[in-house]
């Protein structure tokens, strides 16, 4: 049985800290931002804080595209035509916005990788740089 347990209230306090430094700076940068709890259907820069105790937890960037494109993309793999070029589109969209938003993210001093995660394939993990 998995055994989910939360991070102490100080580390959570301080992923929030640092979640809503990252989205000063992403907004900073001309980019929409919400925080996950808040998604529904939107376009922009979607803040996650991972409240787990493991290493697994922390905070994540992932970039939405426009609901009709990401819908178009949705239909294609649901109706099994995987060449629709939404598809390709999409994906493109969510490479390019990620890489752009680790620059930025590095530039305000932050550290931000892509997230070596297999529930976040195209998500960004940020720290605070200690440096």
């Amino acid at each position: 049985m998995f055994d989910y347990t939360n991070a102490s209230d100080e580390i959570v306090a301080n992923r929030n800290a640092l979640a809503d430094k990252v989205r000063r700076e992403l907004e900073l940068a001309g980019i929409a931002t919400f925080r996950q709890e808040n998604a529904g259907e939107r376009a922009g820069a979607e803040i996650e804080v991972d409240l787990g105790a493991d290493s697994a937890g922390g905070v994540f960037v992932s970039w939405n595209p426009h609901p009709s494109l990401s819908q178009a993309a949705a239909d294609g793999v649901r109706n099994g035509q995987l060449q629709v070029p939404a598809i390709r589109h999409s994906g493109a969209v969510v490479s390019h916005m990620r890489d752009a938003m680790i620059g930025i993210l590095a530039s305000a001093g932050f550290r931000a990788d892509i997230a070596d995660d297999d529930m976040r394939p195209l998500a960004i993990r940020v720290w605070e740089d200690e440096a």
